[in-house]
C-alpha cells in the first residue's frame, strides 16, 4: 500500500510538471506585460517544486498567485490537485470541472483533458454528502451549515461537504435554538433533522407567607406653625403702627390745647390740627385693634399647631370672655 501511494504521488507530480511545461511554452497574452508573465512562470515553477516536496499549502498559494495573472487550464488543474491533497475535496472538484471546460477543444491543453476525467470521477465518489431536513418546530427557523444560511434548494438536496466536522444550527430571530456538530468521513452520507422543542416554562416561585406584622397607623401630619407665626408677626406690626399713631395723636392734642387756650373755642387756624388729630386717632384705633386681634389669632394658631390629645403633650385653647382676659376679651386656657 505504501509503495502504491508513492507511485500515485509520483504520477501526480509528473503530470503537474508536464502541464507546467505547457504553461511555460504558451505565447504571451496581450493583457499581461513581459515582467508579469516572467513572474508568473517563476511562481509556477516554485509551486511545482513545493508540490513535489509535499508542501501543498505553499504550492497552492503559488498556483493561486499565477491564476491572478493567467487563468489557464493547467493552472486550474494544479490548484485542484493541491486542494484535493489538502482535503478540500469540494473546491478541488469545482476547479477540476472548470479546468476540463477550459481545456475542451484547446490543442495546447490535451494533457489536462487526458488527466482531468479520472480525477473528477474519483472525487465524485469520495466526497461525503450531508442532507439537512426540517423537523418539528423548525418550519420558520433559519438553518445554517458552518455559519452560512441554507436556501430552499440546498434544504431539498444532499449537500457535498469536505470530510471532517460540520456545525448544523438553527436560529429564530437573534437566538440560536439548535446547535449540533456532525463529523463525516470520505464517502459518508448522513441526514440531520433539525427539530426545535419549546423550552419548558420555568416554575413559578411560590409567594412567601405573609408574616409581616400589620403596619401601624401613621400619625396625622401636624399643622404647620408658619401661618401662626405670620399672623402673630402681622398683629405685632399692626400694634406697633397703632402705638406710633397714638403717640402722634397725643402730640396733636397738646398742639390743640395751645391753640385753643384750654377751652372749646378754637380759631379757624386750628382746624388742620384738629383734622390731623382725628386722623391719627382713627389710624391708632384701627392699628391697635388689628394688632390685638392678630396677636391673639397668631398665639391660637401656634398653640393648636403643636397637636394635642396625646399623653404628656400640652393642650391649649382660646377662650372668649375668659376671666382675667387682657387682650380684647380673649384669654388662653391650657392644661399641662
Amino acid at each position: 500500500m505504501e509503495q502504491g501511494g508513492h507511485r500515485k504521488s509520483g504520477r501526480q507530480i509528473i503530470a503537474a510538471a508536464a502541464l507546467g511545461a505547457a504553461l511555460l511554452a504558451a505565447p504571451p497574452a496581450g493583457a499581461q506585460t513581459k515582467e508579469e508573465l516572467a513572474e508568473a512562470r517563476a511562481l509556477f515553477q516554485e509551486g511545482v517544486a513545493l508540490s513535489a516536496a509535499n508542501n501543498c499549502p505553499a504550492a497552492l498559494a503559488r498556483f493561486q498567485a499565477v491564476a491572478n495573472v493567467r487563468r489557464t487550464p493547467q493552472v486550474l488543474f494544479n490548484i485542484a490537485e493541491c486542494e484535493a491533497r489538502l482535503g478540500k475535496l469540494v473546491s478541488a472538484l469545482g476547479n477540476y470541472r472548470i479546468a476540463a471546460a477550459a481545456a475542451d477543444g484547446d490543442p495546447k491543453a490535451r494533457d489536462v483533458t487526458a488527466n482531468v476525467g479520472p480525477r473528477i470521477e474519483d472525487l465524485e465518489q469520495r466526497i461525503p454528502r450531508l442532507a439537512i431536513r426540517r423537523g418539528p418546530g423548525a418550519l420558520t427557523a433559519t438553518i445554517l451549515l458552518d455559519g452560512s444560511a441554507l436556501g430552499a434548494a440546498e434544504m431539498s438536496a444532499d449537500i457535498p461537504v469536505d470530510p471532517g466536522p460540520h456545525v448544523v444550527s438553527a436560529r429564530i430571530g437573534d437566538r440560536e435554538v439548535v446547535r449540533e456538530t456532525v463529523t463525516l468521513d470520505e464517502r459518508d452520507e448522513k441526514t440531520v433533522e433539525v427539530a426545535i422543542t419549546a423550552p419548558p416554562e420555568p416554575p413559578r416561585a411560590a409567594a412567601p407567607p405573609d408574616t409581616a406584622p400589620p403596619e401601624a397607623p401613621r400619625p396625622a401630619a401636624r399643622p404647620s406653625k408658619v401661618p401662626g407665626l405670620v399672623v402673630l408677626g402681622a398683629g405685632i406690626a399692626s400694634g406697633v403702627v397703632g402705638g406710633v399713631f397714638l403717640g402722634l395723636r397725643a402730640g396733636t392734642l397738646s398742639d390743640l390745647d395751645a391753640l385753643c387756650g384750654g377751652d372749646r373755642s378754637c380759631p379757624p387756624s386750628a382746624r388742620p390740627t384738629a383734622d390731623r388729630g382725628r386722623l391719627y386717632t382713627g389710624v391708632a384705633e384701627v392699628g391697635i385693634g388689628l394688632g390685638v386681634a392678630g396677636v391673639a389669632a397668631g398665639i391660637a394658631l401656634l398653640v393648636t399647631s403643636r397637636g394635642g390629645g396625646a399623653a404628656g403633650v400640652p393642650r391649649a385653647a382660646v377662650v372668649p370672655h375668659a376671666p382675667g382676659a387682657d387682650l380684647a376679651g380673649l384669654s388662653v386656657a391650657g392644661r399641662f
